[in-house]
């Protein structure tokens, strides 16, 4: 009989299958350019965005608002101090090389962005040890207004307005990661998360 997983190898398990969601996710059509943009309009963080998807998906339960702050401070300072200067550092030598050694800057590139992408995946770590949950998860066929819930309040950090960039950002990574729930569904209930007047 196996024995049961300790919280920290259980933990690491669900990081494990977070990155795999978080790298599948990314690649389908539309999903990058979502992410992409985002990212650049409201300096979200990708990860922690995918994080609050898988979560709500998995049966994880919906963050509150309150909660949601106590949930990300640790991964957002690891953000902060961590991955935004590995990608400032890594667009700077993209942009500006130095001139007769383009090849080992290109390289160097390279590796920091497989660094940038370990730190992604210990931001994610980070924001699975701290999810609190506020409400119990809905039940399976339901979970995806959980994962809509978790995402939009991540993003109303960023922008406190619904903006249509914002809201068609959302669809199109909640679509692809929920495809048999409509479009409008789904954009509602990302909606919901901004009170009524804010629009």
């Amino acid at each position: 009989m196996a024995e049961p997983l300790t919280r920290d190898a259980a933990i690491a398990d669900e990081a494990r299958r977070l990155w795999e969601f978080a790298l599948a996710i990314y690649e389908m059509e539309g999903v990058k350019q979502a992410c992409l943009s985002i990212q650049a309009r409201y300096g979200l963080s990708i990860s922690l965005l995918l994080g609050a998807i898988w979560t709500g998906g998995q049966g994880y339960g919906r963050v509150g608002a309150t909660e949601l702050e106590t949930t990300i401070r640790r991964a957002m300072e690891f953000h902060r101090d961590i991955i935004e200067p590995l990608r400032a550092l890594r667009r700077r030598l993209r942009q500006d090389p130095p001139a007769g050694i383009e090849r080992e800057t290109h390289r160097l590139r390279k590796n920091i962005l497989e660094q940038e992408l370990e730190a992604e995946r210990i931001e994610q770590r980070l924001f699975l040890e701290d999810f609190t949950a506020s409400a119990e998860p809905g039940p399976p066929q339901e979970r995806w207004r959980d994962a809509a819930v978790n995402a939009a309040l991540l993003t109303r950090k960023s922008c406190p307005r619904p903006e249509p960039e914002a809201l068609d950002a959302l669809a199109q990574i909640l679509k692809a990661t929920f495809p048999d729930v409509p479009e409008v569904d789904l954009t509602a209930e990302a909606k919901s998360v901004w009170r009524p007047g804010e629009s």
